[in-house]
């Protein structure tokens, strides 16, 4: 069916829904990685996969994704004035900081037990002293 033939309350109507489902489906994403992190088993990596992995957790906590909706916010919005409707959808993800959710502090702890473990391994000077 062409899209001039539907009607413009109907156009707006899928344009709004296709709209709100791309972006829950970036936002929930976001999450995705920071689960995928914590699943690995770091005592099996090999040195260069252990330092690249302790790099992964800190971007990880740095954008401040955690797991899930932590640090990640949708918004959608809804308006008419006379004849004409519009709506808005937005997402804002929080960048850095000491927010984020139960997941970051999950992503904060998996790096220190990495970071122990590079120590243990040489990969890192003792803790106390600079890299």
């Amino acid at each position: 069916m062409p899209v001039r033939s539907m009607p413009i309350a109907m156009v707006k109507a899928v344009l709004f829904l296709t709209s709100i489902l791309l972006v829950a489906g970036c936002a929930a994403s976001a999450g995705s990685h920071a689960a995928y992190l914590l699943e690995q088993d770091y005592q099996r990596m090999g040195n260069a996969e252990l330092t690249a992995y302790e790099q992964e957790l800190s971007e990880e906590i740095a954008r401040g994704s955690g797991s899930g909706w932590g640090g990640t916010s949708l918004g959608v919005g809804i308006g008419s004035w006379g004849s004409d409707t519009g709506f808005g959808v937005g997402v804002n993800q929080d960048l850095g900081g000491s927010g984020g959710g139960y997941g970051n502090v999950e992503l904060r702890n998996r790096r220190e037990a990495v970071r122990v473990e590079m120590r243990r391994r040489g990969l890192l000077p003792p803790a106390g002293e600079s890299r």
